[in-house]
């Protein structure tokens, strides 16, 4: 008998009424983690720009985005201040990413330009990568990842 390699070959389909299994357990956030990174990009990349915003209603909406993840203040703005710093890198300080704060607290202004959208896909398509590459160390490790 040979031995399967493929999960196709050893099941067949699931009985009628059978729930989807693909749920994910929610996730916390935690700075440094490139899928919740590469999330508050994709969600900075959508943000109303050359307005202020309040960094609390900016983490609202991401919770709200991302039901199945916790998003806290302090994570969102640790990616802010990265996003910051690897734009100064990119454009020589040129602020185009400013974080300040008023009454209220934390605020944000995405300043548009014509090198704001580029510069947060490539920010995204490296978070992209890296993601990959964790999940590609977590499946050739048996299971093995950053967080065991």
């Amino acid at each position: 008998m040979t031995e399967a390699t493929d999960a196709t070959v050893l099941v067949g389909p699931a009985p009628d009424g059978m729930p989807d299994p693909h749920l994910v357990p929610p996730q916390i956030a935690r700075g440094g983690d490139p899928f919740a990174a590469l999330r508050i990009v994709h969600f900075v990349s959508r943000l109303r720009r050359n307005e202020t915003l309040q960094v609390r209603d900016v983490v609202a909406a991401l919770n709200a985005a991302y039901l199945d993840w916790y998003f806290s203040e302090k994570v969102l703005l640790a990616e802010l201040v990265q996003l910051q710093a690897n734009w100064g890198i990119s454009f020589h300080g040129d602020d185009r990413i400013v974080l300040d704060r008023n009454e209220r607290g934390h605020t944000l202004l995405v300043i548009d330009s014509t090198k704001m959208s580029t510069f947060l896909v490539n920010e995204a398509r490296r978070l992209a990568e890296a993601c990959a590459d964790e999940l590609r160390t977590f499946t050739l490790g048996d299971g093995v990842s950053r967080d065991n």
